[in-house]
Parts: C-alpha cells; sequence; structure tokens
C-alpha cells in the first residue's frame, strides 16, 4: 500500500459489517465498505489507496466516494500528494446519517398526508385505506417528534461526552 498501511483483522470486520449495514438498508455495499474503511483511518485516505485496500475498481470507487460526499458522509480532504484526491469521515457523519433517516420519516408521513387529503376530496377510496394512511401519518408523526428531540438532545450530549473538539464541525440540529 503506497500511504495506508493495511487494515488489521478487526478492522477489516468493521469495513465488511458497514457493507453489509449499507446494503441491508438498500445503498450500495461499496458505499458502506468506503465509509467503515475512512472510520477506521485516522489519515485521509486517497482513492487509489481505497482501490488496493477494498480490491475494487477505481470507477465504482469515485462514483461512491461522490456520492457519500453530497450526503456528508465523507469529505474531500488535503493529502500528502497534491495530485490526488483524499478523503475522510464527515465529522458528524452518524448525525448526517441520522438526518438521512429522519427525511425518510418526513417523506412518509408527507405521504400520508397527501393522500388522506385525496381521499377526503375525491371519497371514493376504501374506508381501510383511510384508517391505514391514518395510522401511517400518527405513526411517523410521532417518530418525527422523537427524532426531533433526539436531535437537540445530541448536540448537549456531544459537548458534554466529546468534549469541544468534537463540535468543530457542529451544525444546527435541524
Amino acid at each position: 500500500m503506497s500511504e495506508s498501511k493495511a487494515p488489521s483483522p478487526v478492522e477489516k470486520e468493521l469495513i465488511e459489517k458497514f457493507g453489509n449495514i449499507y446494503e441491508s438498508y438498500g445503498l450500495r455495499r461499496l458505499q458502506g465498505l468506503i465509509v467503515g474503511l475512512l472510520l477506521t483511518k485516522s489519515e485521509p485516505v486517497s482513492l487509489d489507496d481505497m482501490v488496493e485496500i477494498l480490491d475494487r475498481s477505481k470507477g465504482p470507487i469515485s462514483i461512491s466516494v461522490r456520492r457519500l460526499d453530497d450526503m456528508d458522509y465523507v469529505r474531500k480532504v488535503e493529502g500528502p500528494n497534491n495530485r490526488r484526491n483524499y478523503y475522510e469521515s464527515h465529522p458528524n457523519i452518524f448525525f448526517n446519517n441520522f438526518k438521512f433517516n429522519m427525511q425518510t420519516v418526513r417523506e412518509n408521513r408527507s405521504i400520508a398526508e397527501r393522500f388522506l387529503n385525496r381521499i377526503d376530496t375525491e371519497g371514493d377510496e376504501t374506508e381501510k385505506t383511510k384508517r391505514s394512511l391514518e395510522h401511517m401519518e400518527a405513526f411517523y408523526d410521532l417518530m418525527e417528534s422523537f427524532f426531533e428531540d433526539f436531535a437537540e438532545r445530541w448536540w448537549e450530549v456531544k459537548q458534554e461526552q466529546l468534549g469541544a473538539e468534537s463540535n468543530q464541525e457542529a451544525v444546527t440540529p435541524r
């Protein structure tokens, strides 16, 4: 490996677990592998090193890294060689993942709300459909309130347990 040492057996297992988790959530397994890898590295990792460590082609790694960067799970940083792109896990990766999940909850609540409004105005849907959508709306409305409470509490806990340096990249919880 040119600049990044090979992962230990425990780190390899962690990287694989992240790949499996991401795949189980409907994301690309490679994205999970990249996140797992970056979480194990104290120094930024180049795309070339990712290719070597993960034993994958550069094209799919590059595409996956760009998508992860768009999601704020990883970020591009400077590295020892100016001719290469280097990445590290985003300091708020777990909160950013949480926000991604929270957006899904909001979208589900919005779907229920939208279709309930259509049922009320169009009136030809079954009672079962209406009850199901009411259930869905109530469920996701409550879940959204839990997410909002959690987001606010997280910043307090992060400050208390992890200290000021962990909040260098802090953004508002909403």
